[in-house]
């Protein structure tokens, strides 16, 4: 019996060993799910006429648009998201409310889930526990429409609930960089006396502010390319400064960042994501002064260093994506002498409206949230690196990052979850200025924030 069944065994095999040999090799592989997939997404993130932008002022010519873009990367059915926005601003519960949307229509997690603003100063915010406390304060100071922002939500879920329908294998991750000729400059230079002089991103209407040094800045733009054999995927580029070259007139734009962006678009074919990076005190500042022609020299300038980084890019078989994550409960200032204040503001009508917003309601949407740590992340492809960080970063913390992996290739986006608005060095409280005095941090973030993107880049445990 047992060798009849053993006889049976052998003639089933050699028959599916013949059938599997009139079989053609691609259909064969056709059957495997690749391990490895991505898929785009963009979702029209402009608010129409009449809504609030950053700064308190309403909306009233839309000039390009606000785009939401990102990619979906899948390693074995574990799916991640990086995304960046056309917005100013995602504070708090907003930041976290979008990362959940996005979330549930990708089949993921929200810790899986990095949105990033650009920062662009023609645009909206959104920090919808402070639009809760302005609506229960007398005169409230008006803020984005709850009908807008559940729309957007629905609108964006849509769209990346598509793109998981169209997720396609890659097999290739390419680096490439390139320095970016006269485009950004430092914002906090210091005079004869060592005080803190700030050159903001309008400064060369100022001669004086543009004839001094280009200053501290990172040069470099870095590009992440996504692709199968060559046929590239979509591209991710990385540069550090304030994206803003006219502010709050009332105009809605992508300015020259989103500009050069969508121009690559155009011209390569391949779909294109632009995160800034540490540039809280990096502006555009000694180049800009606002006339139209200087803009457009700004967009020229940024994507040739897009152009020349794509150039310098080497594709490499990519096996497999790390994503890491580090929660780290930030020292949001609660104490009286920064609460208080704040209270009163949003509670006197008389106030100033923006001092009502962004140093009232805002701040206390952040007191309210000081529990609730802030989530970073991080996405590792072989010796490729992307850290992504909330706040507004000085560029000092993406230096730091650079530092801490020699020789590999890093990355980084900043104003990820903005509660925390600024985030300082600890010299830079010493040394006055206006980002300490933006900051809803107290001194100390820094070796916090320094210690969790070690652990991000893998050089620490992650306790």
């Amino acid at each position: 019996m047992k060798a009849s069944k053993q006889a049976l065994v052998r003639v089933g095999l050699a028959a599916l060993l013949a059938t599997s040999a009139l079989i053609p090799a691609h259909a064969v592989a056709d059957t495997i799910s690749p391990k490895l997939r991505i898929a785009t997404f963009r979702c029209d993130a402009t608010p129409p006429r009449g809504e609030t932008l950053v700064w308190l002022v309403e909306h009233k010519t839309p000039k390009d648009p606000q785009l939401l873009k990102g990619v979906v990367l899948e390693d074995g059915g574990k799916r991640y998201v990086l995304c960046a926005l056309d917005w100013c601003l995602l504070c708090n519960e907003s930041e976290w409310s979008f990362r959940e949307t996005i979330a549930r229509a990708a089949g993921t997690e929200p810790t899986c889930v990095a949105i990033h603003c650009i920062h662009q100063h023609v645009a909206p915010y959104a920090d919808e526990g402070a639009h809760r406390l302005l609506d229960a304060a007398p005169g409230s100071p008006s803020h984005l429409t709850a009908k807008f922002l559940d729309g957007l939500r629905a609108r964006l879920a849509k769209s990346v609930q598509q793109a998981v329908k169209r997720l396609e294998p890659f097999d290739r991750v390419g680096c490439g960089e390139a320095k970016v000729d006269r485009v950004a400059s430092e914002r906090r230079l210091k005079g004869p006396d060592g005080k803190i002089i700030t050159r903001g991103s309008e400064g060369a209407k100022n001669p004086k502010l543009a004839e001094m040094p280009e200053g501290d800045i990172d040069p470099m733009l870095k590009t992440i390319t996504f692709a199968r054999g060559k046929k590239v995927l979509a591209r991710l580029h990385y540069y550090a400064t304030h994206p803003q070259t006219v502010s709050c007139d009332g105009t809605t734009s992508a300015d020259f960042v989103g500009w050069a962006r969508e121009a690559m678009e155009r011209k390569e074919r391949v779909f294109q994501v632009y995160f800034t990076g540490c540039s809280g005190n990096v502006t555009v500042g000694k180049y800009n002064d606002t006339n139209p022609t200087g803009r457009a020299a700004l967009k020229a300038r940024l994507q040739a260093g897009m152009t020349a980084a794509i150039a310098a890019t080497q594709l490499a078989p990519a096996e497999r994506l790390v994503w890491r994550t580090d929660a780290v409960a930030l020292p949001i200032r609660t104490d009286a002498a920064f609460v208080d204040p704040s209270r009163g503001w949003v509670a006197d009508p008389k106030a100033a409206q923006g001092l009502r917003v962004y140093k009232g309601a805002m701040r206390l949407a952040s007191v309210e949230r000081a529990k609730r740590p802030f989530e970073l992340s991080s996405l590792q492809v072989g010796n490729i690196h992307i850290v992504h960080l909330p706040g507004e970063p000085m560029l000092e913390f993406q230096k730091f990052a650079q530092r801490s992996k020699p020789n590999d290739f890093v990355a980084v986006a900043g104003y990820g979850d903005c509660g925390s608005a600024y985030i300082c060095t600890d010299a830079a409280f010493a040394e006055g200025g206006y980002e300490p005095t933006a900051t809803n941090l107290a001194p100390g973030a820094e070796q916090m924030v320094k210690a969790s993107i070690r652990r991000l880049l893998g050089e620490a445990p992650n306790k």
